[in-house]
């Protein structure tokens, strides 16, 4: 069960936008968008692994975000990251973890090549 005191890490969220050229053969040009709230969460780290990919090697780390659900985080998805601590987190998986739909567990991944 997660207080609303456990709250105390200061994030931001930033939406993917798409903006799509109707053009025939138009490109899309895929954006970001910093949603202008506070957001509080509880961090867990799952520690990660180091892989190779391409020739080259990643340090993937695992982080849990417990949020509260509602304002911004009940508009997020999968294609938004997290800003924490100058780093991002790309979001995996959002999971309601209260019976009363009261927090979200936001399962994120950060790459560092």
């Amino acid at each position: 069960m997660i207080a609303v005191g456990m709250l105390d890490r200061k994030v931001t969220l930033f939406q993917k936008e798409v903006e799509v050229d109707t053009s025939y053969g138009g490109s899309s040009n895929i954006t970001f968008t910093q949603i202008d709230e506070t957001i509080f969460a509880h961090l867990v780290w799952k520690g990660g692994k180091v892989d190779e990919q391409g020739n080259q090697m990643q340090n993937n780390q695992i982080i849990e975000f417990y949020v509260r659900n509602g304002g911004a985080m009940a508009s997020a998805s999968v294609e938004d990251y997290i800003l924490y601590d100058s780093k991002k987190y790309f979001i995996d998986s959002i999971n309601v973890t209260d019976g009363r739909k009261k927090y979200l567990k936001i399962t994120t991944t950060n790459v560092q090549v």
